[in-house]
């Protein structure tokens, strides 16, 4: 990717962030979210979290592995509309399970910060082999090192950290239960992706499987 593309990129995803943070305190009652600590903190969490994402994380080219994909994609949008707009809203508007500010919020602020480090670790090992669509791509290598030694799927269990720390940070429902319908989807675009990592590595990922035998759990 060339300077130019990164630039880019940086500025698509700024625009982004700006968008849905002005969103995000607008839902959640506009200048009271930004002078509630969580809120404030949360805020941040968010721009670093989709600014990790518009620089490790590439969309990719068409395969025929993506084409499974689409539904999955889509619910992927029809969740961010979740966590832009009812999540925030909640939080400002509905008394939840889990009392706001306290203990269990900042829990929950933590959650939502070591899933974006360990996202940024897997875009960081896989040096702009991470993409959105399933397939894999010319040059693509099987990268077991960084947190691949731990699980085969970090990226995976980043985003469900991060979907259930947002959950505890916003005593947010939807967001929580998210997390759960989240679940069975993931599983299912784990078991395609390897599935398409046996197909292309064959034997040098069967390795890997047995080298590493836990899939998105530690």
């Amino acid at each position: 990717m060339g300077i130019g593309e990164v630039i880019a990129r940086l500025i698509g995803v700024l625009i982004f962030a700006a968008i849905t943070c002005v969103v995000i305190v607008v839902a959640g009652g506009g200048e009271v979210f930004l002078r509630r600590p969580v809120g404030a903190v949360y805020l941040a969490l968010w721009a670093t979290w989709w600014l990790a994402i518009a620089l490790g994380r590439r969309r990719g080219a068409p395969s025929a592995y993506d084409r499974s994909q689409r539904t999955i994609m889509a619910l992927g949008v029809v969740a961010l509309v979740g966590l832009v707009v009812v999540t925030p809203w909640e939080y400002a508007h509905l008394a939840g399970p889990i009392p706001r500010d306290g203990l269990l919020a900042w829990a929950g602020l933590l959650l939502f910060a070591v899933g974006i480090a360990l996202q940024v670790a897997a875009f960081w090992a896989l040096r702009g082999l991470y993409t959105s669509r399933l397939g894999v791509q010319p040059g693509h290598r099987l990268v077991t090192s960084g947190p691949y030694r731990l699980v085969r799927h970090p990226g995976y269990l980043s985003n469900l950290l991060c979907l259930a720390g947002i959950g505890l940070a916003l005593s947010s429902l939807v967001a929580l239960g998210a997390t759960v319908c989240v679940l069975p989807l993931i599983l299912r675009r784990i078991a395609n992706e390897e599935a398409m990592l046996l197909a292309e590595f064959g034997a040098e990922y069967r390795a890997y499987q047995q080298q590493t035998t836990r899939r998105l759990l530690p």
